[in-house]
């Protein structure tokens, strides 16, 4: 569920907070060009970041997954309130103790009108956790919960072990380790699309790095692109359900910032971009401007190598010695929230069926009082009256926002401190930071799947996004038993723990939450059907239409 806002003629109105179904994009009775079978033109997106593959496992970023989505079907999709809705995964069949799902595949070609079929799950899902691979998103079948998955990505066990099975072109045996209640949602990532060995063989290194050396089986397949500026897909007559569509094609635009892209869309050449910055004020009156939560979390990471952040009395006073309200209100104004908590809102139900966020506490909330007895008390520990701290972030708008604003903060509150803003470029800063070269690291993160592990495993001994180099034995020995059959076989034990752990890591100051990230758009009033669909923030492409 995602809490959606629309800006219409000055005044803020709070949607009805369904899994974000944009005003703009709201259903309609109007037939217009939308009616089954019928074509509406093409879609057009400005996108800030730009494409990097098409190939599922060596993705790992938000605009790639995103226009996977377009041009493959796995076995689900969600709709707009999150609940599944069947794609590649005609019917399916649980074992009475949850461990064992049987799916049953539809009838569907690629696009090269070969039969997509169960071999091509078990190839691909294999695929994903071969370290041959090296793909960034293997731990998503540990997450699920597929057998021996925990073994082959954390142990080097043989990946053809993995728990996944053709039992014929038709039938897709999966064995978990325990009954997982979010395995199926799971399945919707771009992780677990489907690929044609076959093709993929013969297609080489090329696969995925251009049109003519990839197919596909969703509603789109892709026409062009040249990566760093566009990107276009036409619909996919082959797709087993294109009678239903309604959209020409899918052409997304690289803009170089969000202004560009304001333009842009005022001017019609675009139909959704993102903004950020002044054109929220710009546009708050603009019946185009939506704002929505997403489960997308900003936080510092302290760098303990550093001596001075190794003093928790430290890290306590930059936790607490800003204000997020103003961050989320004042600086970002895209609808963010202020963060004292790690795990987001409107991420996953544990089995009680309340939300994890729910029934978890509050932390390092703003108070100045306090902060500045941490900080006297931290200095003295140190044997210092000063101090000056490197603050690495990258260079989009919301970093700089934050950044500058926060360390402004700083060291008008902390007597003595003094803040050395490096700004980078996101892979740049990333690199840095894994060679430890800072401080404090200003990150944002979005969660691959839907449980708090998403969030709290990055800070594990054995993460490589813990940058900075958090420690606590305690807090690793949840994260590891989290992921092991024994604790998943009892959800409500396990959720207890991830809350336990949530705890530790706050408690510890092992990162400095500032917000839960949102997004301003700009939507042309006039598409119909476009919805956040999973947890990172994919957007849906199917059966929307425009005009």
């Amino acid at each position: 569920m995602y809490e959606v806002r629309r800006r219409t003629f000055g005044a803020l109105l709070v949607g009805g907070v369904t899994a974000a179904v944009l005003a703009a994009c709201s259903n309609s009775d109007d037939s217009g060009d939308g009616s089954s079978g019928s074509k509406s033109g093409t879609l057009l997106l400005g996108k800030l970041i730009p494409l990097q593959s098409v190939d599922p496992h060596k993705v790992n970023d938000g605009t790639s997954n995103e226009v996977l989505t377009a041009v493959y079907d796995g076995l689900y999709t969600l709709d707009a309130d999150h609940a599944l809705v069947p794609l590649m995964a005609e019917s399916f069949e649980k074992s009475k103790d949850g461990k064992t799902y049987t799916f049953t595949i539809r009838d569907a070609k690629w696009s090269n009108g070969t039969a997509v079929t169960a071999h091509d799950f078990e190839y691909s899902w294999k695929r994903l956790v071969n370290p041959d691979t090296a793909a960034p998103n293997s731990n998503e079948a540990v997450a699920a919960g597929i057998k021996n998955a925990n073994e082959i990505v954390n142990s080097g066990a043989d990946h053809t072990t993995l728990g996944v099975t053709a039992v014929d072109d038709k039938t897709l045996k999966v064995e978990l380790v325990a009954d997982v209640p979010y395995f199926q949602a799971l399945l919707v990532r771009p992780a677990f699309l489907p690929l044609n060995q076959e093709y993929v063989e013969s297609a080489g290194k090329d696969f995925g790095s251009k049109p003519e050396s990839t197919i596909y089986n969703g509603p789109f397949a892709w026409s062009s692109w040249d990566f760093s500026e566009n990107f276009a897909a036409v619909r996919n007559d082959t797709y087993w359900n294109a009678a239903e569509e309604t959209l020409d094609g899918l052409t997304w635009r690289v803009v170089t910032d969000s202004q560009t892209g304001a333009l842009l869309q005022e001017s019609g050449e675009l139909d959704w971009v993102e903004i950020s910055g002044s054109l929220i004020d710009r546009y708050s009156s603009s019946d185009s401007m939506v704002t929505a939560l997403e489960v997308h979390m900003w936080y510092f990471y302290p760098n303990f190598k550093t001596a001075a952040l190794a003093n928790q009395d430290i890290r306590t006073a930059l936790a607490t010695s800003f204000d997020k309200n103003a961050v989320a209100n004042d600086v970002l104004r895209n609808g963010s929230e202020a963060a004292n908590y790690f795990v987001g809102k409107n991420l996953a139900e544990g089995p009680d069926g309340k939300q994890f966020r729910d029934t978890g506490g509050t932390f390092l909330e703003y108070d100045l009082t306090a902060a500045k007895a941490a900080w006297t008390k931290g200095l003295a520990a140190l044997g210092e009256t000063s101090l000056s701290l490197r603050l690495l972030y990258w260079d989009d708008d919301a970093s700089v926002g934050q950044a500058e604003y926060i360390a402004a903060e700083w060291q008008k509150q902390l007597p003595g401190l003094t803040i050395e803003l490096t700004k980078a470029v996101k892979e740049s800063a990333n690199e840095t930071a894994a060679n430890g070269d800072f401080d404090l690291y200003l990150f944002r993160w979005g969660p691959d799947y839907k449980d708090p592990m998403a969030f709290l495993e990055l800070l594990g001994s054995d993460s490589e996004r813990d940058f900075g180099s958090y420690q606590n034995t305690d807090y690793d020995k949840i994260i590891q038993a989290a992921r092991t059959a024994e604790v998943l076989a009892d959800q409500q034990s396990r959720w207890d723990s991830l809350h336990e752990a949530e705890e530790i890591l706050l408690g510890d100051v092992g990162v400095i939450p500032t917000v839960q990230n949102g997004i301003a758009m700009l939507v042309n009033p006039e598409v119909k059907g476009m919805e956040i669909r999973n947890v990172s923030l994919t957007w849906n492409y199917r059966l929307v239409t425009k005009g």
